[in-house]
């Protein structure tokens, strides 16, 4: 089965600082080489994406002169890709060297966030190839048209959630060690029970350089 993991990495990504400005350079240093650990040790191809894509107009996304939110919708203009499942993934998320394989895949994947029932967080995605392009011509309509989010929340999550909404019968729930949110969840000393651990939003960000400092992300 061929696989991709992809991360997005342009300019200022959207919600990454939080009152830390040295954020994006932990997630580099300390994070994002876990992800290409991972996909080496499983034979996962991975794509670390730094460019708009030329043939879709994405910035108008941008609300804030602060945040380079237009980055977040990059995720679904990527996968449209010929692979048969893709992940894509924050980079605010580290694989630890226990993490298992991916499982398999047929539809749209993600973990419930913490702020409802049924809403899920896209820092962990995973599609197949069918999917993965459905999405992705969902998402160059949303650019072609300037579509506003559906229900008034300024977030690439509010569209597809919409879409899922939309699309029951191809969206699925993971197992939350699949995005394991460590403001949200339970810490341990190596997070043993979980495969992605996410150091999202800014009660994370303290919880991070915790992790750092004690020599457990490694």
């Amino acid at each position: 089965m061929k696989t991709l993991i992809f991360q997005v990495k342009i300019g200022e990504l959207a919600g990454y600082v939080y009152g830390f400005d040295n954020a994006p350079n932990l997630f580099e240093k300390h994070l994002m080489p876990t992800v290409q650990r991972y996909c080496n040790k499983h034979g996962y191809d991975y794509l670390e994406i730094t460019d708009f894509p030329k043939d879709h107009e994405c910035t108008w996304f941008n609300y804030s002169g602060k945040k380079n939110k237009a980055s977040t919708l990059v995720r679904y203009l990527s996968m449209n890709k010929e692979y048969d499942r893709i992940v894509s993934l924050d980079n605010d998320i580290w694989i630890p060297e226990h993490a298992e394989p991916l499982p398999d895949i047929d539809g749209h994947y993600a973990v419930i966030d913490q702020y409802g029932k049924t809403f899920v967080n896209g820092g962990v995605q995973m599609v197949d190839r069918k999917t993965g392009k459905l999405i992705y011509q969902h998402f160059a309509n949303i650019c072609k048209d300037k579509t506003p989010p559906i229900n008034g929340h300024w977030s690439d999550q509010s569209y597809l959630n919409h879409w899922r909404s939309l699309n029951k019968k191809s969206s699925h729930l993971l197992d939350k060690k699949w995005n394991y949110m460590v403001s949200c969840h339970k810490r341990s000393s190596n997070y043993e029970n979980a495969n992605f651990i996410h150091y999202a939003g800014r009660e994370a960000r303290p919880l991070l350089i915790e992790d750092i400092s004690k020599g457990i992300i490694q």
